[in-house]
């Protein structure tokens, strides 16, 4: 582009007015439009001349792109006549009060300009004089009389020995407000009242003095402030003290300074006891040493805090007991199968914290006492002592009795005569109640509506990233995300603070907040949200449950999420907040924090949103829906919801069949493809008519391979999956439709028989072993249901099968080539069958850089000519096999 040259004594640029007259940068494009509206609205006889140029040029001072220019002489002229109205009554307010002004301003009735912003108004030169000489006059003779009025007022004040409201105000260092604040509460009594003016009696003002010096003295001694607390301690914490009480593990009592102390502390300002402070600070600090340290040696890591960060200090007399202990801990790493950081940690530190507790508790050998020491100090039901710690010292001592036994010494006690910790009752009694199927829906349906939901959270995020004030951000975002996901996810509280990580919003169409007000994520973007956080997502706190139902949003909820998260992810970004997690919810989610206050608000009056309760419903929910279908609790364990083979099912709900249908879409995703997918889906809802998706993609296909039935080699192959599509195919015409659907719901709950991770299969048992018990790979099998987690494995091996093409094509024989050619299409079939479900962008989420890496390597491999490998007799079938037509 052409630089700009114009002759700058003559012309001048939008941006250049900007910055000399109204001290804006270039940069504020608001501010730039609103001034070139401004000047082309301007009356012709203080009008400012534009030349519009005939081509762009740049602008190398702004580094911007200039489309016109303005006679400098004309703007020189506007701002030599013309003055800023806000400027002249800044500069008359320093002497005169804002009603004078406006007073006489409205008497003159001035003529007023607007250019630049609507509030940058400008009036006449010789207006403002007039009106600063109204001023002045009006000024001489108000300060006249007002000296008269002073003179007397101070005479009579100065004969009976009082103190004005101004003298009072110096004297206790308090502000006006806090003097009419002490007269309403009577600690401070108006004397006399000169006209409009209050007069004080002095004793009573230095009573008051020496109270107010007395209180300094006393809150300085009991109490902090948080700069205080800022000061002796750090950022950090101040922040969690006075963030708000959701943040605070334990009640921190607040405290207003007495009217008194207003001034001195500030009218905003909260007070916090010294001695809760201090001993929130040690738990502080221990808590954040236990948690914040984490080394890649589970037990080096619990060394380090056992005698570092807990300061746990040994006797001689504990020596061996201290040497057994660790060894048992070592061994207890080394064997562990946890394989999650978090829960690597959390056991970690529930060693050291026992550790600490058991040699306070125990200060000799442990073997040197009797069984009944140990039962009274430490195995005892009644103490209050972590069943978790119970159970390692139980599990410590039998170890210790073993290792006794292999040194052929008698042993210390009989583990008979301990008391067993796996039989103790749980400290705290848990409630075992759970939503009624109605109570469920319609927190289902509440929790949809996607158009109010949206609108708080977007206005609460705004709010939090325009004042920066976590103090009155209510979390709305979080907590709309958090019951979503409670829904269908039997999930404790930490799992879903810790578990939900930061999303890619580039894959998506969602853009912004702005964005987001007046549109909604399509499905596909929905389904790349969802597997994007279910391919993070690796097992759940509870029960350690591994694959692809870890992490489940219901068909209707998806929309609602993706809202959501998108909300989540975009209040990280604005306020530049690192964290890897997006749900920002206190520790408890009960009903008098905010986020369950706002979030309910329009619900069931008296609603209190229970983590654990919500957790039972969905239990009890799947639990019933598979009692409708036949299933048993063992099969609801194996079924991979999140049923572990120690949880209890205290209800039942007996459910029609449209409840079973509605719970069955409400509950699961349709995460399942392939044929027998296709094949279910057609006969419950129906084929689809529009196949012009269908036929595009198979056009597509066309033309990279050539015709399908021109391909050759591994027709054998071929041949045994055309078959097994037909045996499929007379093996679900032999069911009536009730039959049909719950086949249907069944392989959306994962409850058909499975060999293969994340693959089902619709026979009971495999129909394809050969003649020594071997079974076919899944991913090639007609009658597998694959669900959407098995393409991380698929993917890879899409991508890995279009690099080998890439190197070796060239370099191998033309048999090997048509080999190359059918695997890769019997491959991509699968994977256009996946985008065809779930869009593009969710399937190749799965494979590193997305789209863009796959649309690289089919580039060059459109280049290997693949289309002119046509063949004859592709489907001629293989040894086994039979020639189909």
């Amino acid at each position: 582009m052409l630089k700009c040259n114009f002759n700058p004594s003559k012309y001048i640029t939008v941006y250049e007015i900007a910055e000399k007259f109204f001290n804006q940068k270039a940069s504020n494009s608001y501010f730039i439009n609103n001034l070139k509206r401004s000047i082309l609205d301007l009356p012709s006889n203080y009008g400012i001349k534009i030349i519009n140029l005939s081509a762009e040029c740049y602008e190398e001072k702004y580094k911007r792109n200039i489309q016109e220019i303005y006679y400098k002489k004309d703007v020189e002229r506007f701002f030599r006549d013309w003055v800023s109205k806000s400027e002249l009554v800044k500069e008359l307010g320093k002497s005169v009060s804002n009603f004078t002004i406006h007073k006489y301003y409205k008497q003159l009735n001035l003529a007023e300009i607007n250019i630049g912003n609507k509030l940058d108004v400008f009036i006449l030169k010789i207006d403002a004089e007039k009106l600063k000489s109204i001023i002045n006059r009006v000024k001489i003779e108000g300060s006249r009389n007002w000296q008269m009025r002073s003179y007397n007022f101070e005479k009579y004040k100065g004969k009976l020995g009082y103190l004005s409201s101004k003298e009072v105000m110096d004297k206790l260092k308090c502000s006006a407000e806090t003097i009419r604040k002490l007269i309403k509460e009577e600690s401070l009594v108006v004397a006399e009242q000169y006209e409009e003016r209050q007069l004080f009696n002095k004793d009573q003002v230095d009573r008051l003095q020496r109270l107010q010096l007395r209180l300094i003295e006393d809150y300085a001694k009991y109490y902090y402030t948080s700069k205080q607390i800022q000061q002796k301690y750090n950022d950090s914490f101040a922040h969690y003290v006075k963030g708000s009480e959701d943040r605070v593990r334990r009640k921190i009592d607040k405290v207003n300074p007495p009217t008194l102390l207003i001034s001195y502390y500030g009218v905003q300002m909260n007070l916090y006891k010294k001695e809760e402070i201090d001993s929130l600070w040690r738990d502080y600090k221990l808590y954040k040493d236990m948690n914040s340290v984490s080394m890649d040696d589970p037990f080096q890591d619990f060394v380090f805090k056992v005698e570092h960060v807990l300061h746990v200090q040994f006797t001689k007399r504990q020596y061996n007991t201290k040497q057994l202990w660790y060894q048992f801990v070592e061994r207890f790493f080394i064997k562990t199968r946890i394989s999650d950081k978090s829960r690597i940690t959390f056991e970690v530190n529930q060693f050291a914290r026992c550790t600490q507790l058991m040699f306070q508790i125990f200060d000799r050998e442990i073997y040197s006492y009797s069984e009944e020491d140990i039962n009274y100090k430490f195995l005892n039901d009644t103490l209050q002592i972590r069943r978790s710690y119970q159970r390692h010292f139980y599990t410590f001592l039998k170890k210790v009795i073993n290792t006794f036994s292999l040194e052929s010494l008698p042993v210390p006690y009989n583990i008979k005569n301990l008391n067993d910790p796996w039989s103790f009752k749980k400290l705290k009694e848990t409630s075992t109640d759970i939503y009624s199927l109605e109570e469920y829906q319609a927190l289902y349906n509440h929790t949809n509506r996607i158009k109010y939901h949206k609108k708080k959270a977007i206005i609460d995020v705004k709010n939090l990233i325009r004042t920066k004030d976590y103090t009155k951000y209510k979390n709305y975002d979080s907590c709309w995300l958090y019951v979503l996901i409670l829904l269908t996810n039997n999930w404790r509280h930490s799992t879903v603070l810790s578990q939900i990580p930061r999303v890619d919003l580039s894959t998506t169409s969602i853009r912004s907040l702005e964005w987001l007000e007046e549109n909604e994520p399509s499905e596909e973007d929905a389904n790349s949200l969802i597997y994007q956080v279910g391919r993070y997502i690796t097992k759940i706190a509870k029960t350690g449950a591994i694959g692809e139902d870890i992490f489940n949003i219901g068909e209707p909820l998806k929309i609602a999420f993706a809202t959501s998260i998108s909300i989540c992810e975009f209040r990280r970004r604005e306020t530049l907040d690192s964290s890897s997690t997006l749900i920002e919810l206190p520790s408890h989610l009960v009903k008098r924090y905010n986020p369950h206050k706002e979030f309910f608000i329009d619900f069931s009056q008296d609603f209190k949103f229970e983590n654990r309760k919500i957790n039972r419903t969905v239990s009890t929910l799947i639990w019933s829906v598979l009692r409708h279908m036949g299933k048993g609790l063992k099969e609801a364990q194996l079924s991979r919801m999140h049923l572990s083979d120690t949880t209890t099912i205290n209800h039942y709900i007996k459910l029609s069949d449209s409840q079973v249908k509605t719970l069955v879409d409400e509950l699961f995703t349709r995460n399942q493809f392939g044929f027998v997918t296709q094949a279910l889906t057609n006969i419950v809802f129906g084929i689809e008519a529009d196949k012009s998706i269908e036929t595009k993609r198979m056009v597509e296909v066309n033309k990279l391979f050539g015709d399908v039935g021109k391909i050759e080699a591994t027709a054998g192959l071929i041949n045994r999956i055309s078959n097994q599509q037909e045996e499929v195919v007379k093996y679900l015409n032999e069911f009536n439709l009730d039959e049909i659907r719950n086949i249907f719901y069944q392989a959306n709950m994962n409850m058909l028989p499975s060999k293969q991770r994340y693959y089902q299969c619709l026979y009971s048992e495999c129909k394809y072993k050969n003649e020594n018990g071997q079974m076919p790979d899944c991913n090639s099998c007609a009658a597998s249901i694959i669900n959407v987690y098995a393409l991380e494995n698929i993917m890879n091996h899409y991508v890995f099968m279009m690099d080998k093409i890439d190197r070796e094509f060239e370099s191998v024989p033309l048999g090997e080539k048509y080999k190359l050619a059918n695997q890769f299409f019997l491959l991509h079939k699968t994977v256009t069958q996946a985008r065809k479900k779930f869009g593009r962008e969710a399937v190749d989420g799965f494979v590193e850089g997305g789209t863009a890496t796959i649309k690289s390597l089919g580039d060059r491999l459109s280049a290997r000519k693949l289309k002119q490998l046509i063949t004859h007799g592709v489907l001629q079938g293989d040894r086994n096999g039979q020639q189909k037509s």
